[in-house]
Order: C-alpha cells, then structure tokens, then sequence
C-alpha cells in the first residue's frame, strides 16, 4: 500500500469541496421539507466519508470509487438532503475513467450505474419524493464525468507519447551527429595518411639511393641513411595499422551518414562516401566532375576556378570535401528551381572557397535549415588546417558557405631554397 501523502491538487480540491458541504448543510438547518431528513451527526459522517477518499482517487481510483459509490447508496436511502458533497461521487467516476485502463473503467463504472439504477428505481416504487426523472439523469451524470476523464487520460497519453518520441529524435540526432564527426575525421586520417605516406616513401628511397650511392666511402654515414630508411619503413607500417582500425570506424559511420542523407534528399552526391577505401584521392581537378553530378542530380551549378599556386594534396582533398558537403546541403534544402555557384580561388598562401545557393524553395518544400551533419564536417577539416569557416543565411534568400585553408608549401619553398644553394656552390667553386 501507498502510504505516501495525498497530492496537493487532490487535498485542496477535498478541502474545498468539504467546506462547501458543511456550511451547505448547515444552512439548511430548519428548511428542510418534513419529507427529508435533517443533517445530523450520521449526516456529516456520511458526507465527510464521500469527500475525504477523494484524496486517493489518483493512486486508488477503483477503492475511491466504491467508497465514495457506497455512502452514496446510504445517503439517498436514508433520505437526507443533497449537499455538493455528493459531487465526490462523480469526480471519483472521473477519477477512475481517467486513471484506470479503459476496459476495467468501463467494467466498474457500469456496474456502480447499474446499483444505483437499481437503488434508485426502488425509491421511486417506494416514495413520491423520489422523481421518475431520476431515472434519466442518473445515466447522464455518469457519463458525463466518465467521457471527460477519458478525454484526459487520451490527452495525456499523446503527450508523453510526443515527449518520448521528442527525446527519441533528439537522441537519434545526437547519434548522427557523432557518426558525422568520427566518420569526417576517419575519413581525414585516412587522407592525410595517403599525403604523408606518399612523403616518407620519397623519404626513405632516397635515402637507400644515397646510401647505396656512398658504399664504403662513408661508414659513419652510410649507418645513418641506413637508419633513416628502416625508420621511415617502420613509421608506414605503424600508420598502416593505425589506419587499419580507423578505417573500420570510419566505413560503418559512413554507411549510416549516407543513408541518413539517402532518407532526407532522396538523392546522394556520387563519391560523398568513402566507400571502400580504394577509390582515389580527390583533388581540385575533380571539381568539374562532382558539378556534372549534382547537375544531374537536378541543382544547376556553376564553377568558377581561378589562380595556379601550388596546393598540398592534404589542403585539396579538404577542398574538395567542403565543396562536396556545401552542395549536397544545397541539392538536400534549397529547393527545386534553385542554383548554386561555386568559386575556388588559389594563391600563394591559401585557398578561398566560396559555395551559394539562391534557395529559390517552391511552396510546400521543406524549410531551409541553418545546420547540419556537413557542416560539423567541414568545421572539423577546416579546425584540423588552421583555417576560417563561415556559413550563414544569403541576403536575398538562399545559404552560402565560405572557407580559406592555409596552403602555405614548404617543399616548393624548400626545394627552390636547395637549387639556389647548389647554384652558389657551383659558382663560388668557379671562382
């Protein structure tokens, strides 16, 4: 048994209604009809017992109703006057349509209307102060707070039913969010192995090449390009297996990214997963090729590229990646008759990328949100070269994104700073 105290609501609502009826009753003294029992003690006994279970009727509602039902039945019996504590009656029927399964409310207030059908048709056989309309309306004050308390327990149910389902979506949010996170930077691992791998092989051949170039000439260095080799062989072995394992997390995040955005868009830009892992690294050279795609997929765009710096390989793969997700977010929510523009710019020390849309939406389409998965991604790219990102609302309608990755290439630099040395070498041994 519940032995926790009452509810406030229901003890005030006790309260009140028990103030009502004993100065109701009160007042009544010495107007009574001589057919009609006076309010005596057993009255207010009586009274207080149809009232008071009423502070259970939300943790007992079936006890209460019967409770409540059953000093109904002695109170007509006895013939004492009706006071507003006979409304307990009814709020226990609500109380037990709105906080009990249907089948047992409906099972419970039928067979408490059929005693007091009952109880009632007997009066009225028995004594003239009983009215044959009591009959009718019997039926009607029990139905009536009976269909209310249904209509609140419907009510409630679909609000926790939306609550739930409210914190369902934002869990599942959460959860593509951080499948778009661990995918992006899987992803970016795995590029950024390719550029330096690709690195520490030139590495470590030429370093075999001098050593084998210097033979016995040099033992002391001969030992120490040696070493540099095996290191460099030891360090792509090591990336190898690290990469092994991000590779795993990164295609069953891809997996779900993409069909997440299958669901939304109806479409998929080609090559915006990472699929299997062998397919190429993507450059700025293949940009025409991803605008043909999304042009197919019905977003016309256009392409703009300007400038011929040299851009590292990890700094293009994240360009490409930021226009690829800006377009995909574009085809997904600017709507149909739309366009997209697309400028990359190169200089000497960054790379400008600038993606619009015009976001000319159509009635009924889906509105433009603000965020997304891509976006996190691009951030995280972005965040990874020491860049700047910035996306918001066009003025005039539509979305665009901006980003300038650092392109700052030390082996241009560093190989044009060696010639120059060689040069001065050849000269001054000229001289």
């Amino acid at each position: 048994m519940d032995l926790r105290p009452p509810r406030w609501n229901d003890a005030l609502v006790v309260g009140g209604l028990l103030a009502l009826s004993v100065m109701w009753a009160a007042s009544l003294t010495g107007f009574q009809y001589a057919e009609i029992r006076p309010i005596d003690p057993l009255g207010y006994t009586l009274l207080v017992a149809m009232v008071i279970p009423l502070l259970w009727r939300q943790r007992y509602p079936r006890a209460v109703l019967w409770l409540t039902g059953g000093a109904w039945i002695v109170v007509v019996g006895l013939g004492y006057e009706a006071t507003p504590g006979m409304l307990g009656l009814f709020l226990a029927i609500y109380g037990i349509a709105s906080y009990m399964p249907r089948a047992t409310a409906i099972r419970h207030s039928a067979a408490l209307l059929g005693v007091m059908l009952a109880w009632t048709a007997v009066g009225t056989l028995s004594s003239d102060a009983v009215p044959t309309s009591a009959l009718f309306a019997i039926p009607v004050a029990v139905i009536v707070p009976f269909a209310i308390g249904v209509g609140d327990r419907r009510r409630r149910q679909r609000v926790s039913e939306l609550e739930v389902a409210h914190a369902r979506r934002e869990q599942a949010g959460y959860e593509a969010a951080t499948d778009a996170v661990r995918a992006e930077r899987a992803r970016i691992a795995r590029e950024l192995h390719d550029v330096v791998a690709h690195e520490i092989t030139v590495m470590t051949l030429q370093a075999e090449g001098a050593r084998r170039r210097l033979g016995a000439a040099d033992p002391d260095l001969a030992e120490t390009l040696s070493t540099i080799a095996s290191s460099g062989r030891t360090g792509l072995e090591e990336m190898q297996r690290m990469i092994g394992v991000l590779r795993a997390s990164e295609l069953e995040a891809n997996q779900r990214v993409d069909t997440d955005r299958a669901l939304a868009t109806g479409a998929i830009v080609p090559g915006a997963s990472a699929g299997d892992g062998l397919s190429p690294m993507p450059s700025l050279a293949a940009l025409p090729s991803l605008v043909r795609h999304v042009q197919e997929s019905g977003l016309p765009v256009t392409l703009e590229i300007s400038g011929s710096a040299h851009v590292p390989a990890g700094v293009e793969v994240s360009a490409y990646r930021i226009v690829q997700e800006a377009l995909t977010n574009a085809l997904k929510h600017a709507g149909r008759g739309a366009r997209a523009e697309v400028i990359v710019k190169r200089t000497a020390d960054a790379v400008h990328i600038s993606v619009e849309d015009d976001g000319k939406a159509a009635p009924g389409d889906s509105p433009r949100l603000p965020g997304g998965h891509g976006l996190t991604g691009m951030a995280e790219r972005v965040q990874a070269l020491g860049g700047a990102l910035s996306h918001g609302p066009r003025r005039g309608g539509g979305f665009q994104v901006h980003a300038v990755l650092p392109s700052g290439d030390d082996q241009v630099s560093g190989s044009v700073s060696r010639e120059q040395a060689r040069t001065a070498e050849s000269r001054g041994a000229s001289t």
